[in-house]
Protein backbone atom coordinates (compact mmCIF):
# COMPACT_ATOMS: atom_id res chain seq x y z
CA UNK A 1 0.00 0.00 0.00
CA UNK A 2 1.04 3.56 -0.70
CA UNK A 3 2.18 5.70 1.65
CA UNK A 4 0.24 9.20 2.21
CA UNK A 5 3.13 10.90 0.98
CA UNK A 6 3.60 8.95 -2.24
CA UNK A 7 0.18 9.39 -3.05
CA UNK A 8 -0.99 11.58 -6.07
CA UNK A 9 -2.83 14.59 -4.84
CA UNK A 10 -6.50 14.41 -6.09
CA UNK A 11 -6.22 17.74 -8.13
CA UNK A 12 -3.44 16.45 -10.17
CA UNK A 13 -5.13 13.08 -10.43
CA UNK A 14 -8.27 14.35 -12.26
CA UNK A 15 -5.49 17.03 -14.21
CA UNK A 16 -5.68 15.61 -17.67
CA UNK A 17 -3.14 16.17 -20.45
CA UNK A 18 -3.61 18.79 -23.23
CA UNK A 19 -2.38 18.45 -26.72
CA UNK A 20 -1.00 21.78 -28.29
CA UNK A 21 0.25 20.49 -31.12
CA UNK A 22 -2.54 22.36 -33.61
CA UNK A 23 -2.19 25.43 -35.16
CA UNK A 24 -2.05 28.43 -32.17
CA UNK A 25 -2.01 25.52 -29.87
CA UNK A 26 -5.13 23.93 -30.31
CA UNK A 27 -5.57 20.16 -30.15
CA UNK A 28 -4.02 18.32 -33.61
CA UNK A 29 -6.73 15.77 -33.16
CA UNK A 30 -4.49 13.15 -35.24
CA UNK A 31 -4.82 9.53 -34.45
CA UNK A 32 -0.59 8.94 -34.49
CA UNK A 33 -0.76 11.36 -31.51
CA UNK A 34 -0.36 10.02 -27.99
CA UNK A 35 -3.19 12.47 -26.77
CA UNK A 36 -5.44 13.34 -29.14
CA UNK A 37 -5.67 9.37 -30.27
CA UNK A 38 -7.97 8.24 -27.88
CA UNK A 39 -10.75 10.99 -28.42
CA UNK A 40 -10.23 10.23 -31.68
CA UNK A 41 -10.86 6.43 -31.18
CA UNK A 42 -14.21 7.29 -29.24
CA UNK A 43 -15.45 9.59 -31.42
CA UNK A 44 -15.71 6.98 -34.19
CA UNK A 45 -17.05 4.20 -31.60
CA UNK A 46 -19.86 6.30 -31.60
CA UNK A 47 -19.86 7.65 -35.13
CA UNK A 48 -20.02 3.94 -36.01
CA UNK A 49 -22.23 2.52 -33.43
CA UNK A 50 -25.31 5.49 -34.28
CA UNK A 51 -25.09 5.52 -37.61
CA UNK A 52 -24.65 1.83 -37.96
CA UNK A 53 -28.18 1.42 -35.69
CA UNK A 54 -29.99 3.99 -37.54
CA UNK A 55 -29.89 1.68 -40.19
CA UNK A 56 -32.60 -1.20 -38.60
CA UNK A 57 -31.51 -3.94 -41.11
CA UNK A 58 -29.15 -6.49 -41.27
CA UNK A 59 -25.56 -5.81 -42.49
CA UNK A 60 -23.18 -7.74 -45.00
CA UNK A 61 -19.40 -7.62 -43.76
CA UNK A 62 -16.62 -9.09 -45.72
CA UNK A 63 -12.96 -8.69 -45.67
CA UNK A 64 -10.03 -8.15 -48.41
CA UNK A 65 -6.95 -8.87 -47.89
CA UNK A 66 -3.39 -8.05 -48.89
CA UNK A 67 -1.61 -10.12 -51.39
CA UNK A 68 0.83 -13.29 -49.84
CA UNK A 69 4.52 -13.87 -49.38
CA UNK A 70 4.94 -13.60 -52.99
CA UNK A 71 4.74 -9.65 -52.68
CA UNK A 72 5.32 -9.06 -49.12
CA UNK A 73 7.49 -11.75 -48.06
CA UNK A 74 8.20 -11.74 -44.73
CA UNK A 75 11.73 -10.18 -42.40
CA UNK A 76 13.39 -13.07 -41.58
CA UNK A 77 15.48 -11.27 -39.09
CA UNK A 78 12.54 -10.36 -36.97
CA UNK A 79 11.53 -14.19 -35.80
CA UNK A 80 15.25 -15.96 -36.80
CA UNK A 81 15.37 -16.95 -33.31
CA UNK A 82 12.36 -19.30 -33.40
CA UNK A 83 14.52 -21.36 -35.43
CA UNK A 84 12.63 -23.29 -38.80
CA UNK A 85 9.03 -22.82 -38.58
CA UNK A 86 5.87 -21.48 -40.97
CA UNK A 87 5.24 -17.90 -40.78
CA UNK A 88 2.51 -16.92 -38.91
CA UNK A 89 1.18 -14.92 -36.34
CA UNK A 90 2.01 -17.22 -33.53
CA UNK A 91 5.90 -16.66 -34.14
CA UNK A 92 5.26 -12.54 -34.00
CA UNK A 93 6.44 -12.56 -37.76
CA UNK A 94 6.62 -9.24 -39.98
CA UNK A 95 6.16 -8.26 -43.07
CA UNK A 96 9.95 -6.90 -44.69
CA UNK A 97 9.37 -3.16 -43.48
CA UNK A 98 10.54 -1.81 -47.27
CA UNK A 99 7.89 -4.12 -48.98
CA UNK A 100 5.34 -3.12 -46.67
CA UNK A 101 5.82 0.26 -46.94
CA UNK A 102 5.90 0.07 -51.01
CA UNK A 103 2.48 -1.62 -51.12
CA UNK A 104 1.07 0.66 -48.60
CA UNK A 105 2.14 3.47 -50.27
CA UNK A 106 -1.04 4.20 -52.89
CA UNK A 107 -3.32 1.71 -51.57
CA UNK A 108 -6.02 3.52 -50.95
CA UNK A 109 -5.77 4.70 -54.44
CA UNK A 110 -5.86 1.32 -55.08
CA UNK A 111 -8.51 0.25 -53.19
CA UNK A 112 -10.79 2.64 -54.43
CA UNK A 113 -9.55 1.24 -58.29
CA UNK A 114 -10.51 -2.32 -57.33
CA UNK A 115 -13.89 -1.21 -55.47
CA UNK A 116 -15.14 1.12 -58.56
CA UNK A 117 -14.53 -1.47 -60.83
CA UNK A 118 -16.03 -4.67 -58.93
CA UNK A 119 -18.99 -1.95 -58.72
CA UNK A 120 -19.58 -1.58 -62.50
CA UNK A 121 -19.21 -5.08 -63.32
CA UNK A 122 -21.99 -5.85 -60.42
CA UNK A 123 -24.00 -3.66 -62.06
CA UNK A 124 -23.21 -5.36 -65.52
CA UNK A 125 -24.86 -8.38 -63.95
CA UNK A 126 -27.30 -7.49 -61.66
CA UNK A 127 -28.50 -4.37 -63.03
CA UNK A 128 -27.12 -2.67 -59.27
CA UNK A 129 -25.58 -2.67 -56.88
CA UNK A 130 -25.74 -1.68 -52.92
CA UNK A 131 -24.27 1.49 -51.81
CA UNK A 132 -21.25 1.06 -49.19
CA UNK A 133 -22.62 1.72 -45.63
CA UNK A 134 -19.13 2.12 -44.28
CA UNK A 135 -15.84 1.11 -45.21
CA UNK A 136 -13.00 0.38 -42.23
CA UNK A 137 -9.42 -0.57 -42.75
CA UNK A 138 -7.89 -2.91 -39.64
CA UNK A 139 -4.19 -4.19 -40.25
CA UNK A 140 -3.24 -7.40 -39.75
CA UNK A 141 -0.65 -9.15 -37.34
CA UNK A 142 1.87 -9.52 -40.25
CA UNK A 143 1.87 -5.38 -40.58
CA UNK A 144 -0.15 -5.08 -44.42
CA UNK A 145 -3.74 -3.55 -43.59
CA UNK A 146 -7.17 -5.42 -45.14
CA UNK A 147 -10.61 -3.19 -45.69
CA UNK A 148 -13.83 -4.29 -44.56
CA UNK A 149 -16.66 -3.36 -47.20
CA UNK A 150 -20.21 -2.97 -44.99
CA UNK A 151 -23.49 -3.46 -46.91
CA UNK A 152 -27.04 -2.87 -45.87
CA UNK A 153 -29.32 -5.82 -46.63
CA UNK A 154 -33.34 -4.81 -47.08
CA UNK A 155 -34.22 -7.77 -49.29
CA UNK A 156 -33.10 -11.17 -49.80
CA UNK A 157 -32.43 -10.15 -52.93
CA UNK A 158 -29.93 -7.93 -51.98
CA UNK A 159 -27.94 -10.84 -50.39
CA UNK A 160 -27.08 -12.08 -53.62
CA UNK A 161 -26.16 -8.38 -55.06
CA UNK A 162 -23.69 -8.10 -52.56
CA UNK A 163 -22.72 -11.90 -53.41
CA UNK A 164 -21.92 -10.20 -56.64
CA UNK A 165 -20.36 -7.59 -55.96
CA UNK A 166 -17.77 -9.35 -53.96
CA UNK A 167 -17.25 -12.13 -56.42
CA UNK A 168 -16.33 -9.36 -58.98
CA UNK A 169 -13.58 -8.33 -55.83
CA UNK A 170 -12.59 -11.37 -55.65
CA UNK A 171 -11.46 -11.81 -59.43
CA UNK A 172 -10.11 -8.33 -60.21
CA UNK A 173 -7.90 -8.33 -56.98
CA UNK A 174 -4.79 -9.61 -58.38
CA UNK A 175 -4.93 -6.85 -60.86
CA UNK A 176 -5.26 -4.39 -58.32
CA UNK A 177 -2.44 -5.96 -55.93
CA UNK A 178 -4.88 -7.63 -53.34
CA UNK A 179 -5.65 -10.61 -51.99
CA UNK A 180 -8.21 -12.99 -50.93
CA UNK A 181 -11.54 -11.73 -49.99
CA UNK A 182 -13.84 -13.21 -47.01
CA UNK A 183 -12.70 -16.95 -46.67
CA UNK A 184 -13.88 -17.05 -42.99
CA UNK A 185 -15.36 -20.11 -42.22
CA UNK A 186 -15.54 -21.04 -45.91
CA UNK A 187 -17.86 -18.03 -46.73
CA UNK A 188 -16.97 -14.42 -48.38
CA UNK A 189 -19.25 -12.30 -46.09
CA UNK A 190 -20.72 -12.45 -42.78
CA UNK A 191 -24.38 -11.44 -42.31
CA UNK A 192 -24.57 -9.79 -39.02
CA UNK A 193 -26.98 -6.95 -36.54
CA UNK A 194 -25.69 -3.57 -37.20
CA UNK A 195 -24.45 -2.95 -33.79
CA UNK A 196 -22.59 -6.11 -33.89
CA UNK A 197 -20.95 -4.91 -36.58
CA UNK A 198 -20.04 -1.82 -35.41
CA UNK A 199 -18.60 -3.56 -32.14
CA UNK A 200 -16.70 -5.79 -34.39
CA UNK A 201 -15.15 -2.66 -36.57
CA UNK A 202 -14.58 -0.44 -33.26
CA UNK A 203 -12.51 -3.27 -31.60
CA UNK A 204 -9.88 -2.44 -33.80
CA UNK A 205 -9.65 1.35 -32.43
CA UNK A 206 -10.11 0.85 -28.73
CA UNK A 207 -11.10 -1.07 -25.93
CA UNK A 208 -13.04 -0.22 -22.41
CA UNK A 209 -15.45 2.07 -21.89
CA UNK A 210 -14.89 5.66 -19.43
CA UNK A 211 -11.58 6.37 -18.03
CA UNK A 212 -10.78 2.50 -18.66
CA UNK A 213 -10.78 3.16 -22.71
CA UNK A 214 -7.47 2.05 -23.88
CA UNK A 215 -6.09 2.70 -28.11
CA UNK A 216 -5.64 0.01 -29.81
CA UNK A 217 -1.98 0.26 -31.35
CA UNK A 218 -4.15 -0.38 -34.85
CA UNK A 219 -5.16 3.35 -34.36
CA UNK A 220 -1.56 4.45 -34.54
CA UNK A 221 -0.32 1.92 -37.46
CA UNK A 222 1.49 4.65 -39.98
CA UNK A 223 0.99 1.61 -42.74
CA UNK A 224 -2.77 1.96 -43.18
CA UNK A 225 -4.29 5.28 -45.48
CA UNK A 226 -5.28 8.52 -43.85
CA UNK A 227 -8.52 7.70 -43.34
CA UNK A 228 -9.26 4.36 -41.66
CA UNK A 229 -12.79 4.77 -41.85
CA UNK A 230 -15.38 6.18 -43.78
CA UNK A 231 -19.62 6.20 -43.11
CA UNK A 232 -21.91 6.98 -46.12
CA UNK A 233 -23.07 10.77 -46.08
CA UNK A 234 -26.45 8.97 -46.41
CA UNK A 235 -26.41 7.62 -43.12
CA UNK A 236 -24.30 11.29 -41.46
CA UNK A 237 -26.89 13.34 -42.83
CA UNK A 238 -30.00 11.78 -41.34
CA UNK A 239 -28.15 11.08 -38.12
CA UNK A 240 -26.09 13.80 -37.71
CA UNK A 241 -23.48 12.04 -36.10
CA UNK A 242 -20.14 12.88 -37.63
CA UNK A 243 -16.77 13.50 -35.92
CA UNK A 244 -17.14 17.27 -37.22
CA UNK A 245 -20.43 17.82 -34.87
CA UNK A 246 -18.89 15.49 -32.21
CA UNK A 247 -15.95 17.95 -31.85
CA UNK A 248 -18.58 21.16 -31.83
CA UNK A 249 -19.97 19.13 -28.68
CA UNK A 250 -17.51 19.26 -26.96
CA UNK A 251 -16.93 22.86 -27.90
CA UNK A 252 -20.11 23.61 -27.01
CA UNK A 253 -19.92 22.25 -23.87
CA UNK A 254 -16.67 25.05 -23.23
CA UNK A 255 -19.19 27.60 -24.18
CA UNK A 256 -21.79 26.34 -21.55
CA UNK A 257 -18.83 25.96 -18.87
CA UNK A 258 -18.11 30.11 -19.79
CA UNK A 259 -15.05 29.00 -21.12
CA UNK A 260 -15.01 29.82 -25.05
CA UNK A 261 -17.00 32.76 -26.33
CA UNK A 262 -21.03 31.84 -28.49
CA UNK A 263 -19.95 29.78 -31.47
CA UNK A 264 -20.90 31.74 -34.85
CA UNK A 265 -22.16 28.58 -36.48
CA UNK A 266 -25.03 28.62 -39.10
CA UNK A 267 -28.50 28.11 -37.61
CA UNK A 268 -29.07 24.77 -38.37
CA UNK A 269 -25.88 23.12 -37.77
CA UNK A 270 -26.11 24.89 -34.46
CA UNK A 271 -29.23 23.12 -33.71
CA UNK A 272 -27.96 19.84 -34.89
CA UNK A 273 -24.89 20.08 -32.80
CA UNK A 274 -27.47 21.09 -29.48
CA UNK A 275 -29.58 18.45 -30.22
CA UNK A 276 -26.63 15.50 -29.89
CA UNK A 277 -24.64 17.25 -27.27
CA UNK A 278 -28.02 16.83 -25.10
CA UNK A 279 -29.27 19.39 -22.53
CA UNK A 280 -26.74 21.39 -19.90
CA UNK A 281 -25.13 20.67 -17.70
CA UNK A 282 -23.67 18.39 -19.72
CA UNK A 283 -19.96 16.63 -20.39
CA UNK A 284 -17.81 16.50 -23.46
CA UNK A 285 -18.53 13.39 -25.93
Amino acid sequence: MARPADRVPAAAALKRERCTRGWKGWPCKKRTCSICSLTWARDWRRVLFENLKALGVPVALSAVTPPGQDELPYDERVCAHHGPHKHGKRYGCRVDEDALAEWSRDVSRRWKRLHNAARSACKREMGRCLPLATRAWEPQARGPGHVHPVFALCSPDDVRVAESYLRHVERLAPKHRFGFVGRKRGVSMQILEPIRAAAYLSSYLIRGKGSKATVQENARNPHLPHMLIWVSPALTRSTGVTMRNLRRCRQLWAVRMGLLPPPSWPAVELARVVELAGPWPVRGP
